[in-house]
């Protein structure tokens, strides 16, 4: 009797042990939190908050740096990843406006990658219209760490391989003033910033430095029918800890789920149907990151509902798994 006791009492350990194993990775509240996890939301997200961290983190990758004299003649750059950009002659001037010469350091960052765009938080949208792109460019140029810009009159050159070629591509411009939710607009100067259609690549000319891309709306008619989407997860991923992306399958798009305090939710402006997507929550509780993704297909669950709610169950992972995720999208 004594052995099948010991028996029963080694095999309910084990089965104890394994239960604990598979809840491992699921977010267990600070011992400090009496009441539990935080699922406070907040009016404003500062740059200590996780969030904002979570970004920083996520966005940790050298930019490609390069330099080129500034003088009479004309300057390039090829990068690895595909883009030469050239710059005509005495392109620079500091912000005073007086001409710059001699050495001058040349930033590039590139995006085709959907997993970058998350990364980068670059999503492609147009305020809430979803934008299919073909490549999101960064430029910037500096001298002894001052930034500098564009000579009057001066445009630089941009040429990069993209396949397929969309020939209803239009310029767009990042508009960066708010820290919390970036977003592209059309090019306020059209007739400067034009784009050239070869037959397997764009060529650009800009005025513009940081970032702008090539993009196209996915859907120009206003009418067809569409649906908002929404992460359903837990309520301890709020506005203070945690991003949510829409990811689309078959083109070049990714949404950003905007945090909403009223219904404390992160949800998509309205997305076409039928359509076959994949919802990416991350998130950082304490010193844990967290990763969840599900697969959907966009559609209306029942009559007058707006919003299709996609179940994500974030689980804990290490910011290196984080970003090996996000090379696959």
């Amino acid at each position: 009797m004594k052995i099948k006791a010991f028996i029963l009492i080694l095999f309910a350990g084990g089965l104890l042990l394994n239960a604990c194993q598979k809840d491992v990775d699921i977010f267990v509240p600070d011992p400090g939190q009496l009441n539990g996890p935080d699922t406070s939301w907040q009016n404003t997200v500062t740059a200590t908050m996780p969030v904002s961290i979570l970004k920083n983190n996520l966005s940790q990758e050298p930019v490609y740096l390069d330099s080129i004299t500034v003088n009479a003649n004309i300057a390039s750059v090829t990068t690895p990843f595909g883009i030469q950009v050239n710059f005509p002659p005495n392109c620079c001037a500091n912000t005073s406006g007086q001409p710059v010469t001699g050495k001058v350091q040349v930033e590039i960052i590139s995006i085709k990658k959907k997993g970058d765009m998350i990364r980068l938080n670059k999503p492609s949208t147009w305020n809430d219209s979803m934008l299919v792109t073909a490549g999101q460019i960064f430029i910037q140029l500096k001298k002894d760490g001052q930034i500098l810009q564009l000579a009057p009159n001066v445009r630089i050159n941009i040429r990069y391989i993209d396949l397929p070629i969309n020939t209803q591509m239009k310029f767009f411009i990042g508009e960066e003033a708010n820290t919390q939710r970036f977003n592209w607009l059309p090019t306020p100067t059209p007739s400067l910033d034009t784009i050239i259609m070869g037959s397997q690549s764009y060529e650009l000319y800009t005025k513009q430095q940081r970032w702008i891309s090539i993009a196209t709306l996915f859907d120009v008619n206003f009418t067809t029918p569409k649906i908002k989407v929404s992460a359903d997860i837990a309520p301890y991923f709020t506005n203070a800890n945690t991003v949510a992306f829409t990811v689309f399958k078959d083109v070049r798009s990714v949404v950003a789920m905007l945090p909403d305090l009223s219904s404390r939710t992160f949800t998509t402006g309205k997305l076409p149907l039928g359509k076959q997507v994949t919802v990416v929550v991350i998130s950082k509780q304490g010193d844990d990151y967290y990763l969840g993704y599900e697969s959907a297909v966009t559609q209306i669950q029942a009559v007058n509902v707006l919003t299709q709610r996609v179940p994500v169950v974030p689980i804990k992972k290490s910011l290196p798994e984080i970003l090996a995720y996000l090379s696959t999208l």
